[in-house]
């Protein structure tokens, strides 16, 4: 089920993802998606949690199906609001899946309200060993300061790339706001979000965070780093899970697959025991909704 969330102005797009054993009581997970993306970048492993979990995947403002900001603010406090916005929506306290960039967002709203998240587990955040942003180049400020986005976008992607061999071909679904998704993160948040230090002791105060997790073939590059840095210094467990950076979308069975998240995220969800148990009827569950999608009527029939 697709909705709407109105934040100051701004629509901010949403999609539920939940198997038919799922009731509308069940406490939600939030997917806050990193940078150059959109929330379709967890559709894989949204329909692999879907039997336990009632899954929402928001689009952040000026990506995806969202609304450009209506008071022109990307800074975190206002995409904090945004995630606000979504739990409230759905019924607050929320548990939240972060990976990348999102993080920061995440860690924002902690720092801000952190009575609204149940629990959040956050994939590989976009810091240093120092526990800062993993910084604004220079070069790429003066491109964009030019206006000349598309060329630094292009040039931020091909430094920060990614190291899974396995990576599936970028779907129709993510290649149809691909563009808008990567000039809005160049143009609008990457001089903030890229430079930002979070609050690192209010968060941990908050004893919100369950997890960090570490992609396998993150181990040995610069991410590896700081997310080690991001679990010491929020004093919760490391975990790791299968493929590199955008493991979450590039192997979403493997990755639903690892014990991140029965026993870590609130107990009133984390009801399925062992992940070994369950495993093959979360594959099936996304069967199910990967067919149920497949004869559903389109918005246009």
């Amino acid at each position: 089920m697709d909705f709407t969330v109105e934040n100051a102005g701004t629509t901010i797009a949403c999609r539920e993802y939940a198997g038919p054993d799922v009731s509308s009581d069940t406490p939600a997970l939030v997917c806050v998606h990193g940078a150059c993306v959109d929330g379709v970048f967890f559709d894989g492993i949204a329909r692999e949690l879907a039997c336990d979990y009632r899954v929402i995947a928001y689009d952040r403002r000026g990506c995806g199906e969202s609304g450009d900001a209506v008071d022109g603010r990307y800074d975190l406090a206002a995409q904090a609001a945004d995630l606000q916005a979504v739990i409230e929506h759905i019924g607050a306290p929320a548990n939240v899946l972060a990976h990348s960039a999102g993080t920061l967002v995440t860690l924002e709203l902690l720092r801000a309200n952190p009575s609204i998240i149940s629990r959040a587990i956050l994939h590989e955040p976009a810091v240093t060993d120092e526990g800062a942003g993993l910084g604004a180049a220079p070069v790429l400020l003066k491109m964009i300061a030019a206006g000349k986005v598309s060329r630094a976008l292009r040039a931020f992607l091909g430094a920060i790339g990614d190291s899974d061999p396995e990576a599936p071909k970028i779907t129709e679904a993510e290649a149809k706001h691909a563009l808008r998704n990567g000039r809005s993160f160049m143009a609008n948040e990457y001089g903030i979000t890229m430079t930002c230090v979070p609050d690192w002791n209010s968060v941990r105060a908050s004893k919100t965070v369950a997890a960090v997790l570490l992609g396998e073939l993150s181990i040995g590059t610069p991410r590896e780093a700081g997310t080690r840095m991001a679990a010491e210094l929020l004093d919760c467990p490391l975990v790791t899970i299968p493929g590199a950076h955008n493991g979450l979308r590039d192997r979403p069975a493997a990755a639903a697959g690892c014990p991140w998240h029965p026993g870590v995220l609130a107990p009133a969800i984390a009801k399925a025991g062992s992940i070994c148990k369950r495993f093959g009827r979360v594959n099936k569950c996304a069967q199910n909704l990967t067919s149920a999608a497949s004869i559903a009527p389109s918005a246009n029939s």
